[in-house]
C-alpha cells in the first residue's frame, strides 16, 4: 500500500505538532529466517508465537509487538523519530504491508502506535530484502502480518488501559465449527490537553499554535473462522483505524510567519476499511490460500482556513481496490516443492486539490520553497497491477538447497510488463550451521503523486531494483545463537523533479545501499533471555543528469540495539531495551533571503543537501510487568518508564522566526523530539 499524495508544508507542520504531542516508543526483535515455510492446518494457529511474544513484553513498546520494526537490524524511522520505516536504506515508499495474506491501508498510527491490539497477533515477519515470488509492486521490504487464528473457548473478554490507549478484546467459540474475535481500541491522548489550548516551547513562550483537535486515533480488527472439515476452512477478516488531528496556526507561528497563506485552520484526517474472505484447502501434500478482499482509503487534509477571510485550501485522496490472491504450495517429493502465487488489484484513485503545487521528491530538501502555482481540479487514475510468480525449492543434497524463481509483473497505468528471476541458496554446513546467498529483481509503480496528471508525469515509468544478500548463521550450546548478514541494494528509475519542464518529473535518479547486520542472540533459559544487534550502513543517491552522488535522507551508518528479560519468580519479570544510533542526516542552512511574495518575511537558504548529521540518538526503556487479580480475575499491571535518563534527541532545525528580521539574521532553531522521560503504567484484566 502506498502513501497518498504528500500534503504539502501544512501536513509536515500538523505531524510536526503530533510528534511533539505523542512520540512513540520503539522496539526491537531478533528475527530469525526460515529456510522453508511449512503450512499448518489454520485453526490450530490460535497462539502467538515465541518471537512475537517477546515483542509485545519489549521495553517502551507499551505491549504493541509492531513497534518493534523500527529497532529490527536494518529499519530506522525516516525523517525522525516518528517516520515510517525505512528498511535498508530504501524509502518508506517501497514497501508493501500484508496482514493475513491481503493487502493493508496502513498498519502504523501517525502518532506512534501499530493499528493491532497485542492479543489478535500471531507472527510479525519482516522480509527486509532478496525477498522470494510470493510477494509483488515491491522494492524496499515486506511486512507481513498474520493475525492469530480465535480459539474454541467459552466467550472471555480482556480490557487493557494504559495511559495512552484504552481497549476491549471478545473472543470465543461461536458454534463447534466456528469460533470469533473482536478487537477495538481508542487512543486516550485526547485526555491530556484541552481544546483551545496553546503550545508553548521549551522556554515557556507561546507558540502561536492553538490545539482545535488533539492527536486521536482508533483502530478495530474482526476475525470469524468456519472449520469446514477437515481439509478445509473459511475466515472472514474486517480491520479498520483512522487518525485525526486539527489545529489553528496563528500569524505568530513559525507556519504563518514562514508561508503566510497557511495562517488559519488546519485538519487532517487519515482512515482506512477492509474486508477479506480467505478460504483453506489442506491436502496430503499441498495447501492453497484463495482470498478476495475489498480495501478504501481515504486521506483529507485542510489548511488556510480563516472564518471571514478565505475557504483555505484542500488535498484530498481516495483510493478502492478490489484484491484477488492465490498461492499453492506442493511437495512433490522430498527433494522438491513448488510454490505459486497469483495476485490481480483492480484500484482507482481519485485525487481532488484546491492547493500549491509543491513539485518535489523526498530527495529535495527545500520541498517547502518550491511552491508552483495554485491549482484546482481532480485527477483520476486506475492503477490496476497483476502478478505471477513460481517458485521452485529443490533439496539437492544434504547439504544444499537451492530456490530458483520467476515473478511477472504487469502495471496498467504505465503498461509496463516485467519480469523478475530471484535465487535463494543455502549450504548446511552441520545440523547448527548455514550460509545463505539471495538475489533478485523488483520493480514497483510510481507514488500517485509522481503519475497523476496536472500534477504529475503519467508517462514515468516503474522503479526498479536489485537485492544481493549474503549471510551466515550459527546455533550454539545452551540457547545461544549468531548471524551475520551483508546486503547491497541497486535502485532505478527513481522519479526526479523537473519544476521548469512540462512535465513536473522525469526518471532521473538512481540510488545505492549497502550494509552489514550482526545479532547475537539468547533464547529464554534460566529465566532470562536477551539480544544485541549492531547494523553498519550506507544508502545514497546519484542525480543521473549531473552526476551528483548525496547521502539519503535516511542514512544512518550505525544502529545498536540491546535487550534483556528476566523473570524474577512467578509474579514479576522485568527488563530494559537500549537504542543507539546515528543521528539524523539533515541539510543545514546557511543563510537567509526575502520572501518574494511576502514584503518582510524571510526564508532560509539551505547548503548542501543532507550533508550534515544531529548529535547521536540514544535512549533507554524499562518495563516491569506483575501478574496479578482483581475481584477474583486474572489481570496484569505493567510499568514503564520510557527514555529512563532524559535523553534529549534533535528531531529538526529551521529558523528561528521570531528572531528573524532581515537578511543578516542567521538564527537557526534547533528542537528536540520532546520526548522527555515518560511513565506509564497499564492494566489488562480478563473476564
Amino acid at each position: 500500500m502506498r502513501h497518498a499524495p504528500h500534503f504539502t508544508l501544512s501536513k509536515i507542520s500538523l505531524l510536526v505538532l503530533c510528534t511533539t504531542l505523542a512520540n512513540s516508543a520503539v522496539a526491537q526483535e531478533n528475527k530469525i529466517e526460515h529456510i522453508e515455510v511449512i503450512y499448518k492446518r489454520s485453526s490450530v494457529i490460535s497462539e502467538i508465537t515465541e518471537d512475537a511474544q517477546k515483542l509485545v513484553d519489549m521495553p517502551g513498546a507499551m505491549g504493541d509487538p509492531l513497534r518493534a520494526a523500527f529497532a529490527l537490524p536494518g529499519v530506522v524511522a525516516a525523517g525522525g523519530s516518528m517516520g515510517a520505516p525505512a528498511v535498508r536504506g530504501s524509502s518508506p515508499d517501497d514497501n508493501i504491508f500484508e496482514v493475513d495474506f491481503m493487502p493493508a491501508g496502513y498498519i502504523f498510527h501517525d502518532f506512534g502506535s501499530s493499528i493491532f491490539n497485542r492479543n489478535t497477533i500471531q507472527d510479525f515477519q519482516l522480509n527486509s530484502a532478496g525477498f522470494g515470488t510470493s510477494y509483488s509492486n515491491a522494492t524496499g521490504a515486506v511486512f507481513d502480518v498474520t493475525l492469530r487464528n480465535p480459539k474454541y473457548q467459552d466467550i472471555a473478554t480482556t480490557l487493557d488501559l494504559t495511559m495512552f490507549n484504552a481497549g476491549i478484546f471478545v473472543e470465543g467459540k461461536a458454534t463447534e465449527n466456528s469460533a470469533f474475535y473482536v478487537s477495538a481500541r481508542k487512543s486516550t491522548l485526547p485526555l491530556f490537553f484541552n481544546d483551545g489550548e496553546e503550545l508553548e516551547d521549551d522556554d515557556g513562550k507561546p507558540t502561536g499554535v492553538i490545539i482545535n483537535d488533539p492527536p486521536d486515533d482508533h483502530d478495530y480488527q474482526a476475525k470469524w473462522l468456519w472449520d469446514i472439515n477437515a481439509n478445509n476452512s473459511v475466515t472472514i477478516n474486517i480491520n479498520g483505524a483512522e487518525d485525526s488531528v486539527a489545529a489553528g496556526f496563528s500569524g505568530a507561528s513559525h507556519l504563518a510567519l514562514k508561508t503566510p497563506e497557511y495562517q488559519g485552520d488546519a485538519r487532517y484526517t487519515r482512515k482506512f476499511n477492509s474486508q477479506n474472505i480467505l478460504w483453506d484447502h489442506y491436502a496430503k501434500d499441498l495447501h492453497i490460500r484463495a482470498g478476495v478482499g475489498y480495501l478504501n482509503h481515504k486521506a483529507i487534509m485542510r489548511y488556510g482556513q480563516r472564518a471571514t477571510l478565505s475557504d483555505g485550501y484542500f488535498e484530498n485522496f481516495e483510493e478502492e481496490q478490489l484484491s484477488y490472491k492465490i498461492r499453492a504450495n506442493y511437495k512433490l517429493n522430498k527433494e522438491h516443492r513448488l510454490i505459486a502465487d497469483a495476485g490481480y488489484y483492480d484500484k482507482k484513485s481519485t485525487y481532488r486539490y484546491d492547493a500549491f503545487n509543491y513539485v518535489c521528491t523526498e530527495f529535495d530538501p527545500d520541498c517547502d520553497l518550491n511552491k508552483g502555482e495554485r491549482i484546482k481540479g481532480t485527477s483520476s487514475a486506475g492503477t490496476d497491477s497483476a502478478f505471477i510468480g513460481l517458485n521452485h525449492v529443490w533439496q539437492f543434497s544434504p547439504k544444499w538447497q537451492s530456490e530458483l524463481g520467476i515473478v511477472g509483473e504487469y502495471y496498467d497505468y504505465s503498461d509496463e510488463t516485467i519480469v523478475h528471476p530471484r535465487l535463494a541458496l543455502n549450504y548446511f554446513y552441520n545440523d547448527d550451521t548455514v550460509i545463505s546467498a539471495k538475489a533478485g529483481t523488483y520493480s514497483r509503480i510510481q507514488d500517485l503523486e509522481y503519475i497523476l496528471p496536472v500534477v504529475g508525469n503519467p508517462d514515468l515509468e516503474a522503479q526498479r531494483s536489485t537485492h544481493y544478500t549474503l549471510g551466515f548463521k550459527q546455533e550454539l550450546k545452551d540457547e545461544w545463537s549468531y548471524s551475520i548478514e551483508t546486503y547491497y541494494k541497486t535502485m532505478d528509475d527513481l522519479p526526479k523533479s523537473a519544476p521548469l519542464s512540462q512535465v513536473n518529473y522525469i526518471n532521473g535518479t538512481s540510488g545505492t545501499a549497502y550494509g552489514v547486520d550482526f545479532i547475537v542472540n539468547k533464547n529464554k533459559t534460566d529465566d532470562w533471555y536477551g539480544w544485541v544487534a549492531v547494523s553498519l550502513a550506507k544508502s545514497e543517491r546519484e542525480d543521473e543528469l549531473t552526476g551528483i552522488k548525496r547521502d539519503y535522507y535516511a542514512d544512518t551508518p550505525f544502529i545498536l540495539n540491546a535487550v534483556l528479560h528476566y523473570d524474577f519468580g512467578e509474579k514479576w519479570s522485568g527488563g530494559f531495551n537500549f537504542t543507539a544510533r546515528s543521528g539524523q542526516a539533515y541539510t543545514p542552512i546557511v543563510g537567509v533571503k526575502e520572501n518574494p511574495e511576502f514584503a518582510n518575511r524571510y526564508l532560509p537558504v539551505y547548503g548542501d543537501p543532507f550533508s550534515e548529521r544531529f548529535d547521536t540518538y540514544h535512549r533507554l526503556d524499562i518495563r516491569f510487568e506483575r501478574k496479578t487479580t482483581l475481584f477474583g480475575l486474572d489481570g496484569k499491571l505493567i510499568l514503564e518508564l520510557m527514555n529512563a535518563y532524559g535523553q534529549d534527541n534533535t528531531a529538526y532545525v529551521d529558523l528561528d522566526y521570531d528572531k528573524v528580521n532581515s537578511v543578516n539574521d542567521l538564527v537557526i532553531e534547533e528542537e528536540n523530539d520532546d520526548f522527555e522521560m515518560r511513565p506509564s503504567i497499564g492494566f489488562s484484566v480478563t473476564f
